[in-house]
């Protein structure tokens, strides 16, 4: 693949983080209100590159209800319909992002996990699409580092998608000269249940490229 072909791909799966309501490196603060007015997001940009305070704030008593401060460039947040789930981006490099999820219990907020496939190097869900387009993999193993997690939006208030991006190599481990590196992008949906459990629900191919 091209290097142009390359860079289109790592742009592309961060031009939405540089978007003007995204808390960044202009050092202006950050607010995502929660639907129904009752909770907001709030992101403050510490003293230096690459640290922010992130908040949950309760709107009628103007007291955080969860803190925390990763390290990040860009902060972003989306809210479900009805408000009971808000997912918050950080955007640590130009290619690292996490996503975290969060309940708005009425006793605590309570943090979700998300799917394995989502987190974990292998995954079967991603592998079989990502084998389809593979031009040289054969029956080789799989591997793939999530490099990025990115929100795309709520489906429903139980439903959200996420971008999933990454580099992975088809061969054996370590990666050896000879193994055929890929990069690939997916979109994935995922369902948050009553019991605080998630799982993934559907598993689209964007975009895979082999270097």
């Amino acid at each position: 693949m091209k290097t142009t072909a390359v860079l289109l791909f790592l742009l592309a799966s961060v031009a939405r983080l540089f978007a003007d309501e995204d808390g960044g490196a202009d050092g202006k603060a950050y607010k995502c209100d929660a639907p129904n007015g009752r909770f907001s997001v709030r992101a403050d940009q510490e003293k230096g590159y690459g640290q922010f305070a992130v908040e949950i704030v309760e709107a009628a008593s103007q007291k955080p209800v969860l803190t925390f401060q990763p390290k990040a460039r860009f902060i972003s947040a989306a809210w479900s319909s009805d408000s009971k789930l808000v997912a918050i981006e950080q955007n640590r490099s130009t290619h690292e992002s996490a996503v975290s999820v969060y309940f708005m219990d009425p006793k605590a907020v309570k943090e979700r996990s998300l799917p394995k496939e989502c987190v974990e190097a292998t995954a079967a869900a991603l592998e079989t699409m990502a084998r389809k387009h593979s031009r040289k993999a054969d029956s080789l193993p799989f591997h793939f580092t999530s490099e990025g997690l990115q929100i795309v939006k709520w489906l429903s208030p139980d439903a959200l998608v996420l971008s999933v991006s990454g580099m992975g190599w088809w061969g054996g481990v370590p990666a050896g000269d000879n193994d055929t590196r890929f990069l690939a992008e997916y979109e994935v949906t995922i369902h948050f249940a009553t019991d605080g459990t998630s799982s993934l629900q559907k598993t689209a191919l964007k975009n895979y490229d082999e270097l």
